[in-house]
């Protein structure tokens, strides 16, 4: 059997009280009320601590422990009670009740809600009540409530029944309105009474059953919400540049017992964790069924020969069960229940970034306050650099900074100290042992880049045919030149990445990281030059392009012969197309010129006597155009047929051509 017996409690629910997330007491059969002392605490980055109690306790005793009502619930979720030396542990007691809306549901008034006077009176109709008002006072049960619209002004007017009758009473400087029924009076004095208690956060109490013989240690361990720890670091950087770190865990005690020569330990991760209402009373809404009843036959007509009809008697039959589950939450009719809690949404735990530290001396922390602790030291830590950041054209002082310890770092600012004096401040990420960052702190004062970028033209790098198609390939080129003044034992000279721009020169090789290449230098005597070139790729019809764009790539010096060759005849063949074609424009142009001229010269005939000279001048002159046209339609039309011809020829070999 193991030394220790452990048992994880079930909590048994007798009625109210009151936790403290800082306090605790423990009443045996042979002890006074002694606050229960903290042991040990356990910091998470989510928000929460798990605290360790420690006690004694004789024979069989019972330990009461008190909380605040915001832990209740986290406590009633993880505590967990150890007898360290044998004994075993019983029930755990506590006090509790119904909710505010199950105690209202027992009332005939229920003002919860703060309900309008409308409203309210609704709720309550068939009681007597005196109303009193400018206008009088009158007596009577209310029958209904309404609104009536009197010029601009909303009235609200007031249904009363009485021996007399039904009246009217317009609730205008309303004085004094009370139920005639005493006890309903006192009711709704009660219910307020309730909800103004409600608001009232007490101490809730836990009293723990301990069974054993002679002194024996009882250990509480349970979890709870906590202020978020933090972490603060400084950097010392000497005179060689290298630099030590420290790390400083902020913690705030905020419960009212302090923490006396605690173990203290912090944990940098994101355990999943939720909250559940486990302290209120919950109601199961159960399924109402109707009482089982058959429905009597009526009387029966019968026509001649035929059988008898039953009337519409209904068959026995219970209402079709639901599913319980369905039902469990509802709202049955006048008493309401607190809703289920909604579904946890937790988050994962990262790998690699869940690490504990535990501060090796005892720590003590007053209560209602807050502490720094020591978490991290490490000598040469990083070394002393300068950074040169293109977004904002200047360069930076920064920090090599290398987790060569077994301990996750975590996210911080950092207060950077150079020999004895204040440097400037940086951030921190989330540091994985073995991983490196870089923190700038401040402007470089003795350490100056200029940035100058030249572009070269474009030119063709690669030509391909296929299917008719021409793909050309062309790079630009350009150059940034860095001039570098001042000194430092090491830059980092960060270039901006650009879409489409690959990196071809360069003095060494860059880390690269998300838009940016980052090159470490130690040295820069001369300028610094990086090369960048852009590919542009496009397409063209191989027949849909120009003698003159063909000319172009004969005179591409990178040419290969093959490609010359048959850009070459294609280039032939084009020539011969546009040459046939611009003579075919030309007749085309002169045979639009005498159709001008032929109908400005009919126009001149319509005026003139057919007898004059003129007039027998312009018939010879259209005869001789009409001559004119006649040849040149024959001559269009044979171009058409060349133009067919070397169109046909062009194309066949266009696509003929694979290269």
């Amino acid at each position: 059997m193991n030394k220790y017996t452990a048992i994880i409690i079930f909590l048994f629910i007798f009625a109210i009280p009151v936790f403290s997330s800082g306090e605790g007491t423990v009443e045996t059969t042979d002890a006074g009320n002694v606050q229960i002392p903290i042991t040990r605490v356990t910091l998470y980055t989510a928000g929460l601590a798990q605290m360790v109690r420690e006690t004694t306790v004789t024979g069989d005793g019972v330990i009461a422990f008190q909380a605040e009502p915001r832990d209740i619930n986290d406590i009633l979720k993880s505590l967990i009670v150890e007898d360290l030396d044998g004994g075993t542990v019983g029930a755990v007691n506590f006090d509790s009740s119904d909710p505010l809306s199950v105690l209202l549901s027992d009332f005939r008034v229920n003002p919860s809600g703060s309900p309008a006077l409308s409203d309210f009176l609704k709720s309550v109709q068939g009681e007597a009540v005196t109303v009193s008002t400018e206008k009088g006072v009158f007596n009577g049960r209310i029958l209904s409530v309404e609104s009536s619209l009197t010029g601009e002004k909303n009235i609200t007017i007031l249904n009363l029944v009485s021996s007399s009758g039904i009246q009217e009473v317009a609730i205008i400087g309303l004085k004094e309105l009370r139920f005639e029924d005493p006890r309903l009076q006192k009711e709704l004095v009660s219910a307020l009474e309730l909800i103004a208690g409600s608001r009232v956060k007490t101490v809730r109490t836990l009293k723990i059953s301990c069974k054993g013989s002679g002194k024996r240690r009882i250990r509480l361990s349970y979890v709870k919400a906590v202020p978020l720890w933090k972490t603060s670091y400084r950097l010392v950087i000497d005179e060689s540049g290298t630099a030590r770190l420290e790390g400083w865990a902020i913690v705030q005690n905020t419960g009212t017992q302090g923490w006396d020569n605690i173990q203290l330990g912090f944990v940098a991760g994101q355990p999943n964790a939720f909250t559940m209402d486990l302290s209120t009373p919950r109601y199961i809404t159960r399924k109402n069924v109707d009482i089982v009843s058959s429905v009597p036959v009526g009387p029966t007509s019968y026509a001649k020969a035929a059988a008898p009809e039953l009337s519409g008697a209904k068959r026995m039959a219970y209402p079709e069960a639901s599913s319980m589950a369905a039902d469990i939450y509802e709202m049955e009719s006048g008493r309401a229940y607190t809703p289920a809690p909604a579904a946890p949404q937790a988050a994962g735990i990262r790998e690699g970034n869940f690490y504990r530290y535990d501060v090796k001396n005892p720590v003590s922390v007053d209560a209602r306050s807050s502490g720094m602790i020591p978490i991290i030291v490490q000598e040469d830590a990083g070394k002393s650099i300068g950074v040169y950041d293109p977004s904002y054209n200047k360069v930076f002082k920064g920090i090599r900074l290398v987790n060569s310890t077994d301990a996750h770092w975590a996210a911080g600012p950092v207060t950077v100290l150079e020999g004895r004096y204040y440097g400037g401040d940086a951030l921190l990420p989330d540091m994985i042992p073995g991983s490196n960052r870089i923190l700038t702190y401040a402007v470089h004062g003795t350490l100056e880049v200029e940035k100058d970028v030249t572009s070269g033209q474009q030119r063709i790098t690669s030509l391909k045919i296929s299917d008719g198609v021409l793909y050309r390939t062309d790079k630009i080129y350009r150059e940034t030149s860095y001039r570098i003044n001042g000194e430092e034992d090491e830059l980092v000279l960060i270039h901006q990445k650009e879409a489409g721009w690959k990196l071809v020169n360069y003095p060494v090789k860059p880390k690269e990281s998300p838009g940016q290449y980052r090159f470490v230098l130690n040295s820069w005597k001369n300028p610094v030059l990086i090369g960048e070139e852009y590919t542009v790729s496009r397409q063209f019809s191989l027949n849909g392009l120009r003698y003159s764009d063909l000319a172009v790539y004969l005179e591409w010096n990178e040419i290969s012969p093959e490609m010359k060759t048959v850009l070459k005849e294609a280039a032939d063949l084009k020539r011969e197309v546009e040459t046939i074609s611009s003579e075919i424009s030309s007749l085309r142009n002169r045979q639009n010129t005498i159709s001008r001229d032929q109908s400005r010269i009919r126009e001149n005939m319509k005026v003139l006597d057919k007898d004059s000279d003129l007039f027998k001048r312009y018939s010879k002159h259209l005869a001789s155009q009409e001559n004119e046209l006649e040849q040149i339609a024959a001559q269009v039309e044979h171009k058409q047929k060349e133009l067919r011809s070397a169109s046909d020829k062009l194309a066949d070999y266009i696509r003929s051509i694979d290269l």
